[in-house]
């Protein structure tokens, strides 16, 4: 019996960056928080006298030696780091089961623990936590008892934490403190290096030379990018649990695949490369098959005594030709594996958005293999350990991991994802390739593939032949079998109309945006937010769209959730501490806010949406800036975002986004996203009967001229003006407004062609899709007569706004047609092609209102706060001599409140001009209401 231990309460080491691969895991955890596929997990075998108490010493001493496995997520400056946390009380409990009464013990075990790897980690209680006591352990360990003289030593842990290389670390350092607490022996000090040393490590490299050598090297390898294939020829999202079927070959078998490899001068690992090769292309008819292998990527000085995460997944391309022996293939494989292991640092997920732009995911293509050479058999005290893995993480469709055990027999565990195959499907692929290795090494000088071709014929059939999901992922009954959540829109979209219009601009889009101020409830915490606002990425495919310009050539794609800067990226939100400022200097930390974060937009990487807290403390409401990109955001969008984030806020804050199987969900929020359905929807009816028939009314616009060429300016002379439309009157601000402007405009002919008054008029998106966020507003021209009547004051305007209500209503549809004849059909692309240029600019938009019931303290800020939202250089060029904004917001009691945003050119108007003609058009909208005049408002 060991001494009692002394409890150890560590000093926890200062925050550290993440590792490259920690923030991937975390970019695809944050994607999809129920996501339970990166919990990995192994057991040791232990046949033998067995100390309880010393195991227990000897685990909880182990994990104090490394205290950074236990850590909370923080952001600072933009960028997430691990801030680890002493475990509370600092004494660790190793917990005991016994299933020795069960009719199979070892699987009663299995199944148990599986149930616990089936569950996803809490992201609120490890990002930003209000309580960092309260951060979920994310590594650990159980002993089951299964029999007399007979245990398992279960270890369970999140991939965010530590890799397989790591857990054998570990592991290793468990048994050599079991042997010397129950020998009575001097315990070593320990081996173990911080993950400080990884991420040192990393940094460095990033910023050397190396790295760049590195990437050119690989773009170098596969300059000629072969094409991709799958077992089960297409991925699909991982599962939370994954199929199992397990290999073994015995010593006999082993034997011969290890001779083979060493009359070639290579591994047990070179073996199954090749074969998993040869295997593939088979099935898939492919002359090359491109795997993703495991690669350890821990080279610098100190990197291999680090329990950490920095497991790297890399491309290995093997050629198989038809009169390729085995002997050939082991050769390309070794030369394959040897480069790999010189460049194994630069990161996959950089190499598959390089190399496979096209592809879903952000990893490189191909069945996952792990070559896993860690020991297989540990010393417990002369009591055998033998390592048995049961989770290796995500398998989008088939990986294999290879270990070999010291007295010759060969290891082959089989995932796949149940998506794709069933158990009857999987196990035939893999018996079948389990028996091409054997074959291949017993014959190394016949041509492969053949030999593999042979095999096929009588044992196995392709993946995927039975019913997806027939077996059992290892959850246990009524497990979920999906991935990630609301994630089903990915990959390519059509440009929108909106998006033809900023690409027919001809002009940069990078910072052009949107953006709202919201009031916020006092005391609004940071890891609910962020989860929120990663929740309407997930939901809403506009906040994970992309921009691709090629030689003037634009495309947009759907990001998946686990690539969304959105979703992942720690700068999405960023909190600013302004309890005690005054007002002015609120307004000027928005300002600059608002600015900074117009700077961080880049459509190109789909970083569309940004998010400034503006933390006033616990008794003061704060404020929230959001900030879209143009490409994904209107007014509907601004108001549907706004309800649903205060909604999922109060949900994360408060746990109710968990169902009673501890998943994520957002089921008290209606069905979102729809954007890839509404583009579609938009292209058919752009080729429909009724919507052609519309074409000659737009043509007639292009038979007026061809409009009048303004001189285009970045600047431009801003001011507001204001008023009021009482409730119930009737009359269409639209048409106020175009009547106002055709009486401006009458003996100005800087407003106007010579033809009439030509406007450019973008509207709010009609009543459908009410749940999409996007761009889905529309765009017509209007081609007005100009008012003869004169200048305002000198005659009745109601004649002139008659007119233009009627010269509204003849446009069929209400305009919403001529974006898709103009853009989504080639045919009437080309007869609209000479449409003449736009003159004035008119929008119309709808301001937020009030948050969703149940929301309180969630509304828009005060209009005057408003102002500091301009961000110069943010907008399109004025390409004609005025541009005019009307915001609108309802009134309690039926009236409409406006703000007329105006923007006159600077290059035809001077200042005191502009404010003249503004307040001049406002006063002939006030005098063409009823009643009394209306006061001025500004």
């Amino acid at each position: 019996m060991p001494p009692t231990r002394t409890p150890l309460a560590p000093a926890a080491p200062p925050a550290v960056d993440l590792t490259a691969a920690q923030a991937h895991v975390l970019a695809g955890q944050t994607a999809a928080p129920s996501y339970a596929g990166y919990n990995v997990g192994q057991y040791i075998e232990l046949a033998g006298p067995l100390d309880a108490e010393a195991l227990e010493e000897a685990v909880g001493r182990t994990l104090d030696e490394a205290p950074w496995l236990r850590f909370s997520v923080t952001c600072d400056g933009g960028r997430f780091r691990q801030a680890p946390v002493p475990a509370r009380p600092p004494v660790r409990r190793l917990p005991r089961l016994d299933t020795s009464g069960a009719a199979d013990p070892v699987a009663a075990a299995v199944d148990l623990v599986r149930g616990q790897l089936a569950c996803p980690p809490r992201l609120e209680l490890l990002i930003d936590p209000v309580r960092p006591e309260a951060v979920p352990d994310l590594a650990g360990a159980v002993l089951v008892t299964t029999g007399p003289r007979h245990h398992l030593l279960v270890q369970y842990f999140h991939q965010l934490v530590v890799d397989g290389y790591g857990v054998a670390l570990l592991s290793r350092r468990i048994a050599e403190r079991y042997t010397a607490l129950v020998g009575g022996a001097a315990v070593a000090p320990s081996p173990f290096a911080p993950v400080s040393v990884l991420a040192d490590a990393e940094r460095a490299y990033t910023a050397s030379g190396a790295h760049a050598a590195d990437l050119a090297a690989w773009q170098e390898r596969y300059a000629d990018l072969p094409d991709p294939v799958w077992p089960a020829g297409r991925t699909g999202p991982a599962g939370d649990t994954a199929l199992r079927h397990t290999v073994l070959l015995d010593r006999a078998d082993g034997a011969v695949v290890a001779a083979a490899a060493r009359a070639a001068g290579v591994t047990w690992g070179e073996a199954v490369v090749a074969t998993t090769a040869a295997h593939l292309a088979d099935r898939t008819g492919a002359r090359e098959a491109t795997l993703a292998l495991f690669a350890a990527a821990r080279t610098a000085p100190g990197t291999l005594r680090v329990p950490g995460t920095a497991v790297n997944v890399l491309p290995v391309r093997v050629p198989v030709a038809a009169g390729d022996t085995f002997r050939t293939l082991l050769g390309r494989a070794a030369a394959e594996l040897t480069f790999l292991r010189g460049h194994q640092r630069v990161r996959g997920e950089e190499l598959a958005r390089t190399l496979w732009p096209a592809l879903p995911g952000t990893r490189v293509p191909g069945p996952l293999v792990n070559l896993r050479p860690f020991e297989t058999e540990l010393d417990f005290a002369g009591t055998r350990g033998h390592v048995v893995s049961l989770a290796s993480g995500p398998v989008d469709d088939l990986s294999v991991s290879a270990s070999s055990h010291p007295d010759g027999p060969l290891r082959l565990d089989f995932d796949a994802n149940p998506a794709l195959y069933d158990a009857t499907s999987l196990a035939r692929y893999a018996d079948g390739c389990a028996a091409a290795l054997v074959a291949l090494a017993r014959e190394p000088g016949r041509p492969a593939r053949a030999l593999v071709r042979g095999l096929a014929v009588g044992t196995a059939g392709q993946p995927g032949g039975g019913q997806p999901g027939g077996g059992q992922p290892g959850g246990g009954p009524g497990r979920r079998s999906g991935g990630p959540e609301h994630d089903t829109e990915t990959g390519p979209l059509p440009l929108l109309p909106s998006a033809h219009r900023l690409r027919a601009a001809h002009a940069a889009v990078e910072r052009l945006h949107e953006s709202v101020l919201l009031r916020v409830p006092a005391g609004l915490r940071a890891a609910p937010l962020r989860q929120a606002l990663a929740a309407l990425a997930r939901r809403h495919p506009a906040l994970r769209l992309a921009l691709h310009r090629t030689e003037g050539i634009w495309t947009q794609e759907i990001r998946p959730a686990v690539s969304a800067p959105a979703v992942t990226d720690p700068g999405t939100l960023r909190r600013i501490g302004v309890a005690g400022r005054t007002g002015a200097e609120r307004d000027g930390l928005v300002s600059d806010a608002a600015r900074a974060a117009a700077g961080a937009l880049d459509p190109g990487t789909a970083t569309v949406l940004r998010a400034v807290w503006f933390d006033a403390g616990p008794r003061e409401p704060g404020r929230l800036l959001l900030l879209g990109h143009q490409l994904s955001v209107d007014d509907a969008t601004w108001q549907l975002l706004s309800d649903e984030l205060a909604c999922l806020y109060g949900e994360f804050t408060h746990g109710d986004h968990r169902d009673h199987g501890g998943h994520d969900t957002d089921d008290g929020l209606p069905p979102a996203g729809g954007l890839a359905g509404w583009a579609a929807r938009l292209t058919s009816e752009a080729q429909s009967t009724a919507r052609i028939s519309e074409l000659a009314h737009w043509s007639a616009l292009a038979a007026g001229g061809a409009g009048r060429a303004w001189a285009a300016t970045e600047g431009g002379h801003r001011l507001a003006t204001a008023l009021t439309l009482p409730g119930g009157d009737g009359h269409s601000l639209d048409a106020l407004l175009l009547t106002a402007l055709a009486r401006l405009a009458a003996d100005r002919p800087r407003l106007h062609d010579g033809t009439g008054l030509l406007v450019d008029l973008e509207l709010p998106r009609p009543g459908a899709a009410p749940r999409t966020a996007g761009r889905l507003t529309s765009a017509y021209l209007v081609r007005l007569p100009l008012d003869t009547a004169g200048r305002p004051g000198s005659g009745d305007a109601g004649p002139v706004y008659r007119r233009v209500v009627r010269d509204l209503a003849a446009v069929p549809d209400h305009g919403q047609g001529l974006d898709q004849l103009r853009h989504l059909n080639p045919q009437t692309a080309a007869r609209l092609s000479n449409l003449p240029g736009c003159a004035i600019r008119y929008r119309r938009r709808t301001a937020p209102r009030a948050a969703a019931a149940g929301t309180d303290g969630w509304g828009p800020a005060p209009e005057p706060e408003w102002r500091a939202l301009e961000v110069p250089g943010a907008a399109l060029p004025l390409t004609g001599p005025l541009e005019l904004v009307a915001d609108t917001e309802a009134l309690p009691d039926g009236g409409t409140s406006v703000t007329l945003r105006w923007r006159w050119s600077d290059l035809l108007f001077g200042p005191a001009e502009a404010r003249r003609l503004a307040e001049e058009a406002t006063e002939t909208v006030r005098a063409l209401l009823p009643g009394p005049p209306e006061p001025a408002r500004d």
